[in-house]
């Protein structure tokens, strides 16, 4: 690709943005964005720190020249690799302390995505947001095909693959369900607990020298079993606990190396997590909170 030309285009209801890309030569994190794209992605608003929004990304890059988030300026895109997404700031932040990869900036005015955003944030959750990516004058790559076999470490990366590639069934079928609260119970839940197992692995997976082998090992089994416990058990997400017990037995058996495992588990956990945050309407539960706890400072 020509350096020159690395804008980043951000195409939403109709409209495109573009986003001007840092030049940094032997970057990681842009190799694998621009591997990754074009594609569509789902969009989602902030919970904690505010005025940003984000979407998932396959990812798995280690800190480049890291910037703390707060001194970055409105319209700065940005990766943020302990949860492996892309976001795009426009107004000061209101919470959150990270490091995190400066990768360019919004072109022009950020008004247009403070509106959206604004409006994104009170209608998520009733609507799925997406924006389609693409970078100008880069060649697509073919991505790998999934491999057919039927060992586990097969199922694991062909589950995985499929993941990205579209909301799974399961999803629906979770959204489905009725009872004392349900659906809203399990969502919480399975969107906490694909996060936990997500970032409890990426710890391991970004730091290898941390721990050795065996604690290595005992971590990731011991976030594998709470994560089928209430992934499987309680939110009663089959196909993920299928997943997960795969990978339990791919470190039993010991035949693939752990990095390449957990690399595998952290993409999977990630876009789960945010096919069930999707769906969760974070500013009406919010404000039925507030009421509850008799709050005045309703919007």
């Amino acid at each position: 690709m020509d350096r020159s030309t690395q804008t980043l285009v951000f195409s939403c209801e109709g409209q495109d943005y573009e986003i001007a890309l840092v030049d940094r030569p032997g970057s990681a994190t842009l190799a694998q964005l621009a591997a990754w794209l074009p594609t569509t992605t789902t969009i989602h608003c902030a919970k904690i720190a505010g005025c940003h929004i984000y979407w998932p990304s396959p990812i798995l890059a280690a800190l480049e020249e890291g910037t703390d988030i707060h001194r970055l300026p409105p319209g700065a895109f940005l990766y943020y690799p302990d949860r492996q997404y892309l976001e795009i700031i426009y107004d000061e932040l209101q919470a959150e302390t990270a490091a995190v990869t400066y990768l360019g900036k919004l072109v022009g005015d950020v008004g247009w995505l403070r509106d959206y955003a604004e409006r994104q944030r009170r209608e998520a959750g009733n609507k799925v947001f997406t924006a389609d990516l693409r970078i100008t004058g880069a060649a697509r790559t073919a991505p790998a095909a999934p491999p057919t076999g039927d060992t586990a470490w097969d199922r694991i990366r062909r589950a995985r693959h499929a993941v990205w590639q579209s909301e799974p069934p399961e999803i629906a079928r979770m959204l489905a369900r009725s009872g004392h609260n349900i659906p809203l119970g399990p969502m919480a839940t399975a969107d906490g607990y694909f996060r936990f197992v997500q970032e409890s692995l990426w710890q391991i997976w970004s730091d290898p020298e941390r721990y050795g082998d065996r604690e290595r090992r005992a971590i990731a089994v011991n976030s594998l079993q709470l994560g089928i416990a209430r992934i499987g058990h309680y939110c009663r997400l089959t196909d993920s606990e299928t997943f997960l017990t795969d990978a339990m037995t791919v470190i039993e058996v010991g035949i693939v190396p752990l990095q390449d495992l957990l690399a595998e588990v952290v993409l999977y956990c990630s876009r789960m997590s945010n096919w069930v945050d999707a769906h969760i309407p974070w500013y009406p539960a919010n404000e039925l909170t507030k009421r509850a706890l008799g709050r005045r400072d309703l919007l």
